[in-house]
């Protein structure tokens, strides 16, 4: 199986430029990164928390969607021909406390931002979105309830023998999935081949409305998962563990409160990014575009990309992020080296990276004089 090519920029190793960057967060957006800046010749060192580089490509989508042979021969070429160095179990920190993230668990060591940007010369930060989006509905704490990613994560990380993390007990069980997205089909795939007694689907709007895509939810029926549009969640029922879901349903005849008996129910309806010091790094501020770097925070050599930065996006919008960053970084390395950061068009604002992901106008980076 072909392994995917990080450094697709570079056929061979370049002469080392003398520069070090960290970048943090092993998903598609860091190893993109890790890719490009590998090809300019600079020493490399990745920081992740989980046990092997590859973020949710490796432990929250199944490998029938992307292999993970692929994902690790690729990182493996990274290590092996560009010198790339993993620092995998290790967390940088903090917005949020510890084990208020998926994968916070395999984290054996913690180190400080402010130790990273001793050590580097510059550091990207692609920490991706670990923590789940909640309903906010009642019932949401009870046994039984569990978030798209935290249903999703186990089932791929149980393959890493990590304490304490085994795939669900859904076997037997009735399971509910609130949401349409391509996490909520993963769940529910994932409680068919577990051997759930069956699977009900749960979707505020219609099927021509799903991000999935009405394929996808054939296909879902086809393995004999009942598909439920017009549906929004009220409450969680249950006393100590979840005993189903009641819902508003809208159809042509109006608006009524139905419910569906359930021993599990997951809540498949996206996630959040919690990068590192988001306030202190005035992430706010890059989002908008006023910053004179484009992808620069408001500490100097600390740059940001992909979900940390626009917020959860598709694999592909998180790689060209961290293309299009590392681009950034290398310019603002190489202008460093010969003192001439000045020279940036300091007078034009940056591009806005994230508008240009839900389809917005884009224009490039200005251009720095006399290059």
């Amino acid at each position: 199986m072909e392994a995917m090519n990080f450094n697709f920029l570079c056929d061979e190793p370049p002469p080392p430029s003398g520069a070090s960057v960290g970048i943090v967060g092993a998903g598609p957006s860091g190893l993109a990164a890790a890719g490009y800046l590998s090809c300019l010749g600079h020493a490399v060192e990745v920081y992740d928390k989980m046990p092997k580089p590859g973020g949710l490509m490796l432990f929250g989508i199944p490998g029938h969607r992307i292999p993970r042979e692929r994902i690790e021969a690729g990182t493996l070429r990274l290590a092996r021909r560009y010198g790339v160095v993993f620092h995998t179990h290790t967390k940088i920190c903090c917005s949020a406390p510890l084990f208020e993230e998926e994968g916070d668990h395999f984290c054996n060591e913690v180190k400080g931002l402010g130790d990273m940007v001793k050590k580097h010369d510059a550091i990207m930060i692609a920490t991706g979105s670990w923590r789940s989006r909640r309903l906010d509905i009642p019932g949401e704490a009870l046994a039984g309830v569990f978030s798209g990613l935290e249903f999703l994560f186990p089932i791929r990380a149980a393959h890493y023998c990590a304490p304490g993390v085994k795939a669900p007990d859904v076997a037997g069980k009735r399971i509910a999935v609130i949401g349409a997205g391509h996490s909520a089909v993963d769940v529910a795939h994932g409680a068919v081949a577990l051997g759930a007694a069956g699977v009900d689907m749960l979707y505020r709007r219609t099927r021509t409305e799903a991000p999935c895509g009405s394929l996808e939810i054939e296909r879902l029926e086809a393995s004999g998962v009942r598909w439920h549009e017009g549906c929004a969640p009220t409450r969680i029922l249950g006393e100590e563990r979840v005993a189903g879901i009641e819902f508003r349903r809208r159809d042509a005849s109006g608006v009524a409160l139905k419910s569906l008996p359930a021993d599990i129910v997951v809540t498949a309806i996206g996630e959040v990014a919690t990068p590192p010091f988001a306030k202190e790094l005035g992430l706010e501020s890059v989002r908008k575009g006023e910053v004179r770097w484009l992808n620069m925070t408001a500490i100097e050599n600390v740059f940001v990309a992909g979900d940390a930065l626009t917020g959860p996006s598709k694999i592909g919008k998180a790689i060209y992020s961290g293309l299009r960053a590392a681009r950034s970084l290398g310019n603002w390395l190489e202008l460093k080296a010969e003192n001439r950061q000045t020279e940036f068009a300091g007078d034009e604002l940056i591009s806005r990276e994230a508008d240009r992901f839900p389809g917005g106008s884009f224009k490039d980076a200005p251009r720095v004089r006399g290059l």
